[in-house]
């Protein structure tokens, strides 16, 4: 029988995740890797100003080859690796001269030092961008940032200090996709949702033009240089009408919520909680609501039985994340 793992992800009170077992992963290793010979480190410093250009260039033409020679209905061809893959793992096959001199010299220090700036890079990037995704993002809201370390950025340090620097700084070990045979430390941290401070009521009195919730300043010259690319917001900037913003509002938004819950409820597409329900999520883009401020965005969303997503920051000068629990049809006895 499956077993919940501890790492695994919690939706909110009675959830479990017991589709997914345990898998052990051995304890990691209490001892540095060893040390990389100092000709190798050279050569690879000084080659990789040859062959990743080579290999761009490689790609690139391999690209326009398959291009050329591709049938005219599509199809049909053999199926080869993403170009954008090859070309990240060029990038990331090079060697930076920072890490050069820790390697060079091999000491501990030396690497803590540089693994230490390396995690707090990529533990920032992750808290920031990681775990927004629909089939990520549980209907609760709690997101799981998560990031990854390669033993070639710390392979002067055990993983066990590696460890206890990422709890530091308050992130733990995904111990169910790490390997201790690779040597690559997958991390996770639980994001709970952000505070929301301000957010009107969305039928109190609308907020004044001005005010963050608002009206925002229409302009000229931006709508001008965009006119074709989206011309009937662009046209509604131009006119400064808060009444022709509010009835595109309305068939817009109607026209997204509709979409969105026509949407299967796949678990490759959307997180379910334990009582089996998904977050269904709409954004809407400041162009949008500009001549009748953000306030008007949650009112049309309110009468839909939409609201102000939680999980999101609540920027109403940006972009606004609305949404609505959906438990799906019910069965019938």
């Amino acid at each position: 029988m499956p077993t919940t793992t501890p790492y695994g992800d919690s939706d909110g009170p009675g959830s479990s995740r017991t589709d997914v077992p345990v898998q052990p992963w051995t304890a990691p290793a209490r001892s540095a890797a060893p040390r990389r010979a100092r000709a190798g480190l050279a050569a690879q410093f000084v080659l990789q100003f040859l062959y990743i250009p080579l290999g761009f260039l490689l790609v690139i033409g391999w690209v326009a080859f398959l291009v050329g020679t591709a049938p005219a209905g599509g199809g049909g061809g053999a199926e080869i690796t993403d170009p954008a893959d090859v070309l990240i793992g060029l990038s990331r096959s090079g060697i930076s001269w920072r890490r050069l001199r820790v390697e060079w010299n091999g000491r501990p220090e030396d690497w803590e030092t540089f693994t230490e700036g390396l995690l707090k890079d990529r533990f920032a990037r992750a808290e920031k961008k990681s775990g927004w995704d629909p089939a990520e993002l549980p209907p609760s809201g709690v997101r799981r940032a998560v990031t990854g370390l390669g033993r070639h950025h710390y392979r002067g340090l055990a993983p066990t200090r590696v460890e206890e620097s990422a709890e530091r700084h308050g992130w733990s070990v995904d111990r169910t996709k790490s390997s201790s045979v690779q040597g690559r430390l997958h991390f996770f941290r639980r994001m709970p949702p952000p505070v929301h401070v301000g957010v009107p009521d969305p039928y109190g009195a609308p907020p004044a033009p001005g005010t963050p919730w608002g009206p925002m300043r229409c302009r000229v010259v931006v709508p001008l240089l965009t006119l074709v690319l989206a011309p009937r917001v662009r046209f509604l900037e131009l006119r400064r009408s808060p009444h022709a913003y509010v009835r595109h509002l309305r068939t817009y938004l109607e026209k997204r919520f509709r979409a969105e819950s026509a949407r299967e409820r796949r678990r490759d597409t959307y997180r379910f909680d334990g009582a089996g329900r998904v977050m269904r999520r709409v954004s809407v883009g400041p162009r949008h609501f500009r001549g009748a401020g953000a306030a008007a965005v949650l009112r049309i969303a309110a009468d839909q039985g939409w609201k102000l997503d939680p999980a999101f920051p609540a920027d109403p000068q940006g972009i606004l994340h609305l949404c609505r629990l959906d438990a799906g049809r019910r069965r019938k006895a």
